[in-house]
């Protein structure tokens, strides 16, 4: 995926109050351009705290909302406050030659990211990871948190959006190993195909190293769970 790149002057970046209520949505159906522009006029974006990449003159805004200064809802059919992302994008910007883009102009919620990742590999020092939701899993027609989050890599301009982890799986816990380009991540899966995440399903270990392409793998195998399964059975579930 690649990012809308433009140029904004640094003034238009000063975060807004994150005190502020949250918006609880847009609804955009049926309203003229017009319509739609008046409302736009009437949000703040909120531009959480800068975080700058070491030893580069790149620097990070998430982005999230705040309610529409009018007091009015809009809001998208069957969404709720709770179900709107953490963060709905990213700017990156470049304080030496003053560019700056997006990570994406695909609708997604970002749920977390790490950059500055220290005793990593020499690709994961230039690396930003991401836990990203971007498909509607379900089929509902709202991306919320019933939907998998995903594990992305980008690099530190947010350039090369990269997906780690597989796409119908929901991402649940990555880990570095140290000094290294790999990474040790938890999903769940959808196993009974019931289009949702839920203790009847089982967890997927993997492994990923960034220096190496095709890398993904499991951690254990189908049979090696089984075996693991059948042991704790036969040692602490059958009674004498």
């Amino acid at each position: 995926m690649k990012g809308l790149i433009y140029c904004i002057p640094i003034l238009l970046l000063i975060a807004c109050n994150e005190n502020n209520e949250r918006i609880a949505g847009v609804e955009d159906e049926n309203l003229s351009q017009t319509q739609i522009d008046s409302i736009l006029d009437e949000y703040n974006f909120v531009y959480a705290d800068l975080t700058l990449i070491d030893s580069t003159n790149q620097v990070i805004f998430p982005i999230s909302t705040q309610r529409y200064k009018g007091g009015a809802k809009f809001r998208s059919s069957g969404y709720e406050p709770g179900d709107y992302a953490r963060y709905w994008n990213i700017l990156f910007y470049n304080s030496l030659t003053g560019k700056t883009n997006l990570l994406t102009e695909s609708k997604i919620r970002i749920s977390d990211f790490k950059c500055n990742i220290p005793k990593s590999g020499s690709i994961l020092k230039n690396r930003i990871l991401f836990e990203i939701g971007d498909i509607d899993y379900n089929e509902d027609k709202i991306l919320n948190s019933k939907d998998p989050l995903h594990l992305f890599v980008s690099k530190i301009d947010g350039s090369e959006l990269t997906r780690l982890s597989p796409i119908n799986e929901y991402l649940e816990y990555y880990k570095i190993i140290p000094n290294s380009n790999k990474i040790i991540f938890k999903t769940k899966r959808d196993e009974d195909r019931d289009f949702d995440f839920d203790k009847d399903d089982q967890f997927i270990w993997y492994q990923i190293d960034l220096s190496e392409t095709n890398s993904l793998v499991e951690v254990l195998s189908n049979t090696e769970r089984k075996l693991i399964e059948k042991l704790y059975f036969e040692q602490w579930l059958v009674k004498e």
